[in-house]
């Protein structure tokens, strides 16, 4: 194995040994504790450890990617009750940008 590629492993399997002693000991509530130890979740994170510790960047986008299409459904949802808000937000935005982004002393 290479130098990065055990890093990534090792981090990998140092969270989740983690996590795990973490959920036996009852540190975490039990309404976080089953979104955190749900199986649809494990591809997002070894995803995201692969990113910031393995220098091949393609397979940690992959899982990630993956653990996205796992979670597709409760992302429709989140974002179903974001859409009431994203056009009175865009046009606060624009608005801002107009009164506050005139630059001084242009005539």
């Amino acid at each position: 194995m290479k130098k990065d590629s055990r890093l990534a492993w090792g981090v990998t399997l140092l969270f989740f040994g983690l996590l795990f002693l973490v959920k036996q000991f009852g540190i975490i509530p039990p309404h976080i504790a089953s979104t955190l130890f749900d199986m649809r979740n494990y591809p997002i994170f070894i995803g995201i450890i692969f990113l910031i510790c393995y220098r091949i960047k393609s397979v940690g986008w992959i899982l990630l990617l993956v653990g996205l299409m796992l979670r597709v459904n409760d992302i429709v949802k989140l974002t179903s009750q974001w859409s009431n808000y994203i056009w009175p937000a865009l046009l606060i935005i624009a608005g801002g940008i107009l009164v506050f982004g005139v630059k001084k002393g242009k005539s």
